[in-house]
């Protein structure tokens, strides 16, 4: 009888925790890889979007304590969904910092994305070989493990723009969500609204272009202000420094008279009083040797170079740093005077190459996403700017079009031919990639393919459509003990070639181009960035083998030149190996040095094997490492505790070389090294 009284009441607390449950959010994990910051604002706009449907947890895979973090292998475990959103680095990988992380995720922990729902956004250039090739990786990896990817993955393409993408890519995302027979209502309702949203940024571009007020000086006129900031401290500029002398540059009307505006003399206090960042330097090019050059081996390939660059520390404060840390470099377009003046020349409001320009924008709340969607802008913004280093430095001139872009030239344009090839580029992607393989699309050569845009297209629409110049990363190939106070650089210079036929065209990495041809007495503007896990281990005797392929060499002849120096101290050295590959003897990549460090037992032994050495077999990394001579030593070399590994080149050649350690050492070696992260990586390029 009380059996029967409690039933009915147990049923409707049942069916009211079903509903509390089914009105719960599922938990979504966004995990995102990010080198500028761009993947990470995308990343939290994805989940903005989601907020509404899904409980939302973000998490840094290039956080510091990432491959440790605690919690994440749980949350992954706990996700209804996990999304992974990457950006791209270098030739087309995923962040170098975010390779332990992923490597745990993938390896010991791939077990907890069986079955799993994913989705992958990636973010790269499809002016690169290996087009968002951190992306491809993931997606790799993913089925390796067996999880389900509910989209097709998402890549964003910074050379057509990536707001249409990602718009795109959320969308099919939200929509694929609300078609599962069990998805809440409230997934359902935002796959309903978000069919016909538009981008946040598109939508504001418009709004920031209203908003932004140019103001334009001649190389006259700064001059002059620029001796009467140090004449006259305090007060009004000189009678010479009129509102005559000003020439104003701005997209909208009636935004009031000049008195408005700071002088600019004011402007340029204020840039002087501004701080420069703590750890951008400016060292001086001692002198470049070119180690390699020569023609490539089939029709992709043009030529190929390595260059040592050694650069002068003392003026600039002599920063420190460590063998294995990465410098950030800003490059320079490699563009000529004239060309430039050209360029600067067709643009409106009569600018001159030797103008300054000061930016401001009034609206505030504008200002929120210019750092990542409009970086350009951004790094303009309340400073007196110099057209000449804009265009030389900051600019990136020779990157494509966006296809945004001709959209908003075709109505620019006067000549009703331009016009309507700018809108078929805008619109039809088929079209926009064939122009590309003819003609590259270049925004130097704007004028020139469209002469009608002369004198219509503003410094206003250029700042908030052309994208800026990134810095480059590159392995510093020194140790400050043994150089003093220097900093070597090995830089391989890749010319290669992207379409077929007639719509084939020669590519060149824009860092790499300056670098290798920089000349001594040039200065180079810099950034140092701690690579911790790629040093040393702090005790010397630590037994050390070295992996690496052609210019993955640069970190090791740091590294090595450090046990050179614990050795000069009479410290004493625990073994160490080398397995360098390249494709050939020919190369001979730092060869006689890498002998002169086997000769004085900095080295205890090296093994060289070459891919394409004439009239023998192919032997890469991973047929060196099965060796039997290597796997002798590897095996009870390994086994020793305090035993390190350090792998550098691809990420292809990384993890074949960890497939073959996983093979030929005992389990509970590998474990061991791995769990504790005596497996250093830095590599470059994606796995295909």
């Amino acid at each position: 009888f009380f059996h029967f009284l409690i039933l009915p009441f147990s049923l409707q607390r049942i069916k009211r925790w079903v509903a509390e449950i089914r009105a719960r959010k599922p938990a979504a994990l966004i995990i995102y890889a990010s080198v500028t910051g761009n993947a990470q604002t995308h990343a939290a706009d994805l989940g903005s979007i989601l907020s509404s449907c899904c409980s939302i947890t973000f998490f840094d895979a290039c956080g510091v304590n990432a491959p440790s973090d605690p919690k994440i292998m749980s949350q992954v475990k706990d996700a209804k969904m996990v999304i992974f959103v990457s950006s791209t680095q270098g030739n087309g990988e995923t962040p170098s910092v975010s390779v332990n992380f992923f490597s745990r995720l993938f390896g010991e922990n791939g077990y907890l994305l069986k079955e799993k729902e994913c989705a992958v956004l990636g973010f790269g250039s499809s002016a690169y070989p290996i087009f968002c090739g951190g992306a491809v990786f993931i997606s790799t990896m993913l089925a390796r493990c067996g999880a389900m990817e509910l989209v097709s993955r998402g890549e964003c393409d910074a050379v057509k723009g990536e707001g249409r993408t990602f718009n795109a890519w959320a969308c099919s995302l939200v929509v694929k969500m609300a078609s599962n027979p069990s998805a809440s209502p409230r997934v359902v309702e935002l796959a309903q609204s978000i069919q016909d949203s538009k981008s946040s940024i598109l939508g504001k571009r418009r709004d920031i272009l209203d908003s932004l007020d140019v103001q334009i000086f001649s190389e006259d006129h700064c001059k002059t202000a620029v001796g009467n900031v140090f004449v006259t401290q305090r007060g009004n500029l000189t009678g010479s420094m009129n509102a005559g002398l000003l020439r104003r540059s701005k997209m909208r009307r009636g935004r009031g008279d000049l008195s408005r505006l700071q002088s600019l003399r004011q402007i340029i206090v204020s840039t002087l009083e501004e701080e420069e960042s703590d750890n951008v330097f400016v060292g001086t090019v001692k002198s470049r040797n070119e180690m390699i050059h020569e023609v490539g081996c089939n029709e992709e390939e043009k030529e190929r170079g390595t260059s040592l660059i050694k650069i002068d520390l003392q003026g600039s404060g002599n920063p420190p740093y460590e063998p294995g840390d990465h410098v950030r470099v800003y490059p320079r377009n490699s563009i000529s005077q004239e060309q430039l003046e050209m360029f600067v020349g067709h643009l409106s409001r009569n600018l001159a190459l030797d103008d300054q320009i000061y930016v401001t924008l009034e609206s505030q709340d504008l200002k929120s996403d210019l750092k990542v969607h409009l970086p350009l802008l951004n790094s303009t913004l309340d400073s007196l700017v110099p057209l000449r280093g804009l265009f030389e430095k900051e600019v990136a001139v020779n990157a494509p079009i966006s296809m945004e872009s001709c959209v908003d030239l075709a109505q620019m344009a006067s000549e009703e031919a331009e016009k309507l090839v700018l809108q078929e580029l805008g619109n039809d992607e088929d079209e926009y990639e064939k122009m590309i393989g003819i003609c590259g699309l270049k925004w130097i050569d704007l004028f020139e393919r469209f002469p009608s845009l002369s004198t219509k297209v503003s410094i206003e629409f250029l700042l908030c459509s052309m994208k800026k110049n990134h810095v480059r990363s590159y392995s510093i190939s020194s140790c400050k003990a043994i150089v003093g106070p220097e900093m070597h650089l090995v830089v391989g210079r890749f010319v290669y070639s992207r379409g077929s036929g007639d719509n084939k065209k020669i590519e060149v990495g824009v860092c790499s181009n300056y670098l290798s041809s920089i000349l001594p007495g040039e200065e180079v503007m810099f950034e140092l960035e701690s690579m911790r896990h790629f040093h040393l281990p702090p005790d010397p005797s630590s037994p050390v083998f070295f992996i690496c392929t052609g210019t993955g060499y640069a970190p090791f002849r740091g590294l090595l030149q450090k046990r050179a120096h614990f050795q000069s101290r009479g410290e004493k050295l625990g073994p160490a190996y080398l397995i360098f590959g390249s494709r050939s003897s020919n190369e001979g990549l730092f060869h006689d040095e890498i002998r002169e460090f086997h000769e004085k037992d900095v080295l205890s032994g090296v093994f060289f094997c070459y891919s394409r050495e004439p009239g023998t077999k192919k032997e890469y990394t991973t047929d060196k490492l099965r060796s039997a001579e290597v796997k002798t030593i590897l095996v009870p070399f390994m086994s020793q505790v305090n035993s390190h590994i350090f792998i550098c080149g691809s990420a292809n050649m990384a993890e074949g070389c960890k497939t073959v350690l996983r093979e030929i050492l005992p389990q509970d070696c590998f474990d061991s090294i791995t769990k504790d992260g005596r497996i250093h990586c830095d590599v470059f390029g994606a796995l295909a």
